[in-house]
């Protein structure tokens, strides 16, 4: 099996995600056991006010032993606030020595860590261990009286009350997160070139044959690298190949200009034969065609499309829509042209002779295409950011599908229209390119929606909207 390269299987993109995931997990399972220790440790010991209330109890057990010389008194005051202390802190108390005995060997104190006294009961500050229920017994020393303070951990006082809430958010919660941080962390690696290589391809298909990933994907030593790389390589030649059209369209356009001038020339101006006015129609078709190929061209050219290279100016367009309706309503007399539009508005930054072509070509198919007596409606709405341009019909329509593929050059969906109707197929071409020439857009849609054929659709509606 090969990837990329013949002879080689580069799995460079795999021991990433390998070594990724390999590292993601031992840092998951530290990570776990960490937090897990770290909240054990600090959980399971008594709370710093606790620990000094209980050493107040055993300092007032030491006062009240002090203050009580008669050892009989001693015991019934020490007894009464022993009881005092059990029925406060609902727990268990006593007084009392703990002595340890060796039968053999002996006491040391590094072993020990310097206490002597052995017998029962802890330290409040050692840890209590958070998975026993029992409460410990604590012995807190009295001050100089060689007693200690027996206290059963009061329930209130333990510590890790919410213990096996925080495990569980620990076990299952913090692997959750952390697994969460990771994918996005490989998502990033891997979503990144995606969608730069979207972006490529997308400014690719609009015409932008520039576009290259070398610079954000050059570096990449793995396979996503290699993608780019080819895609590059795919851009280049597809951008000569269209270079070279574009090139042989113009140079072939330029050369049949002079051929077909000398043969105007040459038929004078013989206008009463058939023949010849025969002739002289299909010759300046051909010019025309000429010339709407070459206009086609240039507003095809990445560089005009990056630069837009031509006058911008103020026009009113509404002007310029009821000069174009005056000269249409003269070419087509048996049609109605309804035309709603404000008194003036002026749009900047624009371009009357490509809007005029444009506007011109989309009013005489509307009346081309719809039959004698029948109304085409020319709307101007201004919208909030920009003007919206409405040009209804009551002609043939088109099936639903074709709808976007009319744009393209030299369509033709219905071929006996096309023998009907003169023209060579580049008109709403040329439109489209005009349109977005000055910073609009343009759409075309059935007036009955609901249409599943041209028989159907009632005519069409072309929106066009040009920035305000």
């Amino acid at each position: 099996m090969r990837f990329l390269k013949p002879g080689l299987l580069p799995l460079r993109l795999f021991a990433k995600l390998y070594l990724t995931m390999a590292l993601s997990t031992l840092l998951l399972i530290s990570a776990v056991v960490f937090v897990s220790d770290y909240s054990q440790r600090k959980l399971s010991v008594i709370s710093a006010e606790n620990q000094q209330l209980l050493r107040d109890y055993a300092r007032r057990s030491a006062d009240i032993y002090w203050q009580t010389p008669d050892p009989e008194q001693r015991r019934l005051k020490l007894n009464q606030w022993i009881d005092t202390l059990r029925q406060r802190e609902n727990t268990w108390a006593a007084i009392m020595k703990t002595e340890s005995q060796f039968l053999a060997g002996s006491y040391d104190r590094q072993v020990f860590w310097g206490q002597k006294d052995l017998g029962t009961g802890r330290s409040v500050a050692l840890p209590i261990h958070l998975y026993y229920s029992f409460n410990p017994v604590l012995k807190l020393p009295m001050a100089d009286t060689g007693y200690f303070l027996m206290i059963q951990l009061p329930q209130h006082m333990r510590p890790g009350t919410y213990w096996r809430e925080i495990e569980g958010t620990i076990q299952y919660g913090l692997p959750v997160l952390l697994v969460a941080i990771f994918a996005l962390l490989i998502y990033r690696h891997l979503a990144k070139p995606l969608v730069l290589l979207q972006d490529a391809t997308q400014r690719f298909s609009r015409g932008d044959y520039q576009v290259r990933t070398a610079a954000a994907l050059g570096p990449r030593a793995d396979e996503l690298g290699e993608l780019g790389r080819s895609f590059d390589q795919m851009a280049d030649r597809i951008g000569l190949l269209v270079q070279r059209q574009r090139q042989l369209i113009q140079d072939i356009s330029h050369e049949l200009r002079t051929p077909i001038t000398r043969i105007k020339l040459a038929m004078g101006c013989n206008t009463d034969d058939p023949l010849w006015q025969r002739l002289e129609r299909e010759v300046n078709g051909m010019q025309t065609l000429l010339e709407d190929t070459l206009t086609l061209s240039w507003l095809d050219n990445e560089e005009f499309n990056a630069e837009k290279n031509f006058t911008t100016e103020t026009l009113d367009v509404c002007l310029l829509i009821e000069a174009l309706a005056d000269d249409a309503q003269f070419e087509f007399p048996d049609h109605q042209l309804q035309l709603n539009l404000p008194d003036q508005y002026e749009l900047n930054n624009s371009n009357h002779r490509a809007l005029g072509q444009a506007l011109e070509n989309i009013l005489r198919n509307a009346l081309k295409y719809s039959p004698p007596g029948s109304t085409v409606s020319v709307t101007l709405m201004a919208l909030e950011n920009e003007l919206l341009i409405r040009i209804r019909d009551q002609g043939v329509g088109i099936d639903p599908e074709y709808l976007e593929a009319m744009f393209e050059p030299f369509f033709r969906a219905d071929k006996a229209r096309s023998q009907a109707v003169p023209g060579y197929g580049l008109g709403l071409a040329l439109t489209r390119r005009q349109i977005h020439a000055v910073g609009g857009r343009i759409s075309v849609q059935l007036n009955n929606p609901q249409a599943s054929c041209a028989a159907d659709s009632a005519g069409l509606t072309v929106n066009v909207w040009l920035p305000g």
